[in-house]
Formats: structure tokens, C-alpha cells, sequence
């Protein structure tokens, strides 16, 4: 069972009460993909409490599920001063992956509840987003639903119940938790988790689409364009449509050399010509006076 990765095990090397870190590093890339890393560091004093009866740490702590389970797991790696650190990572393929890593890394009793990861990709934007819980208030240790371990403890004599409560005080007490989140566009955003309470995770990052937004900015531009070529078409179309005379229905209207015009049929009121010119006003302009000829008079016939 993956969740005593973080409970169980972490408890073990808290139990003779030194102190244990834990951190939960997840880093999603832009295509949704991404990897969950679990570092647990257990001090000098964590590490010879565990190997005081002959027990090397990496038999002490039980891995093997998790390795199952798909997690890659290195061994345990000792610094000079005694400490220990032990490294976990599960890689993923899409951001909804992410909640069933948690949930074998903390399970239904361990201190991380309803983590998840999303994407979701917009118009012009990429968001992502890691939310759940830091539960550092009702945390249990997870020892009464392991069977093996149960009678294990029960065919050494010992009393399961006490061990699940000496563990739980032990964890609450000297158990340390952060969450990192490493979301595209965005930096590192790290939750601590406090002692005896219940943290909220929440990160968030965006990632414009400047690709998608070139491809609409120009499908927007060629768009334009077509709608002002044919607003312009149909203005010249109207244009030529005005300046072409109408045509009479009864006939030609122009002369031709067969005949004169026809003349429309009675009982239809003649077109109008155009308006004569109106005269501007002032006064008549006077003729010439004409020269009147003397009278001569008339010939005399003969006689």
C-alpha cells in the first residue's frame, strides 16, 4: 500500500522522536505531462534509532509497493552528518493523473486530501492550477487497515492500538510537509503545511497561446479584407447599374433610320421635356427703332 510512503514510514523514523521532513515537489509542463518527486529527509538521530536493533533503514522502511505501483525509487542516500534522504518519483502523461499519484504516496487516512491537477486550455490561454489539502489535524496512520502489519504486531505481542497512537503523536510532532508546485509560466508556489491544522493548496499559472492568437489575428485580417472587397464590389455594381438608360417596354426609344419615333398609345400621358430655361429678372432689352421709308406717290397712268 503506497499511502506508507508518507504515514507509515515517515512515523518509523519518527517514532523515537526525531525530526522527519517531508516534500512533495509536482512539475507540470505545457503539454500536461509532468512528474510528482517525494523527498523524505530523516536526521542523524532518526537513522540510528532505526538501526539501534540491527535493522539496516532501507529493510525498516517498506518500498516495494511503491515500486509496484510505478514509482521510481533510489536508494537511500546517506550525507556526512548521518542524516538520510530518500527520493521517490512518479512521472505522468496528463495533469489527471495526478490525484491517483497523491493518493498512493498519502492514501484516504494520510495528511494530503484531494489533490489534483488541471489544465485547461482557452481562446488565447493555457491555464493550469494544483489545489487539495495539507491535513495536518486529522491525520491517521493508516496501521489498523494493514493486515500484514497487523498480525505481525499482534504475533510479537504487541498491542496495535498503542503503536497506531505513540505513532500518530509522534508524526503530528515531528513531521514537516511542503508542496511545491511548478506550473508552467509561472514560479515555484510552496505550501507548508502546519503543525495540528489543515492547509489549502492552490497554485495557479497561465500560458498564452501566442501561436493561436497569430493564426486568429490574421484569419481576423484576411476576413476583413473579403468583406471589404465585396462591400466595394457591389457599390461599383450599383454604379453601373444607375448610369445604363431604362428601357421602354412599348418600343425603341431612339430614331432609327426605318421610321420616325413611335408616338405612345392614346390614353397615355406624354413624358415631359425639360423645363425651359428661366429668363433672369430685370428689364427687357429694347429693340432697334426700324426707320420708316417715305411714302411716294403713286403713278400716274397715261391718259
Amino acid at each position: 500500500m503506497g499511502r506508507f510512503a508518507v504515514v507509515v514510514a515517515v512515523g518509523v523514523l519518527a517514532l523515537a522522536g526525531c525530526n522527519v521532513d517531508a516534500t512533495v515537489d509536482v512539475r507540470v509542463r505545457e503539454d500536461g505531462s509532468g512528474v510528482v518527486r517525494l523527498t523524505v529527509v530523516a536526521d542523524a538521530e532518526a537513522v540510528r534509532a532505526v538501526e539501534s536493533g540491527g535493522v539496516q533503514l532501507d529493510q525498516a522502511v517498506r518500498l516495494t509497493d511503491l515500486t509496484e505501483a510505478g514509482w521510481e525509487v533510489e536508494p537511500w542516500a546517506r550525507a556526512e552528518d548521518g542524516s538520510a534522504t530518500l527520493v521517490l518519483a512518479h512521472p505522468f502523461r496528463n495533469v489527471s493523473e495526478v490525484a491517483s499519484i497523491f493518493a498512493d504516496i498519502s492514501g484516504a487516512d494520510g495528511p494530503l486530501r484531494s489533490v489534483r491537477a488541471t489544465r485547461e486550455r482557452g481562446l488565447f490561454a493555457t491555464e493550469y492550477a494544483l489545489s487539495g489539502r495539507a491535513d495536518l489535524e486529522n491525520v491517521q496512520t493508516g496501521v489498523p487497515a494493514d493486515e500484514a502489519l497487523v498480525q505481525s504486531l499482534v504475533a510479537q505481542g504487541v498491542d496495535v492500538n498503542v503503536i497506531d497512537q505513540q505513532l500518530l503523536a509522534q508524526v503530528k510532532a515531528s513531521f514537516t510537509l511542503e508542496v511545491v508546485a511548478r506550473l508552467p509560466g509561472a514560479k515555484a508556489s510552496t505550501t507548508t503545511a502546519k503543525p495540528g491544522a489543515v492547509t489549502r493548496i492552490a497554485a495557479t499559472s497561465s500560458v498564452r497561446d501566442n501561436q493561436r492568437i497569430i493564426l486568429l489575428v490574421a484569419a481576423g485580417a484576411f476576413g476583413l479584407l473579403a468583406m471589404l472587397m465585396w462591400i466595394r464590389g457591389g457599390r461599383r455594381r450599383r454604379r453601373r447599374s444607375h448610369g445604363r438608360r431604362p428601357t421602354d417596354p412599348t418600343g425603341p426609344t431612339r430614331r432609327s433610320p426605318e421610321g420616325p419615333r413611335p408616338q405612345p398609345p392614346a390614353g397615355v400621358p406624354r413624358r415631359p421635356g425639360p423645363p425651359a430655361p428661366r429668363r433672369a429678372a430685370g428689364p427687357m432689352p429694347q429693340s432697334p427703332p426700324t426707320r420708316r421709308r417715305p411714302q411716294q406717290p403713286p403713278p400716274q397712268l397715261p391718259r
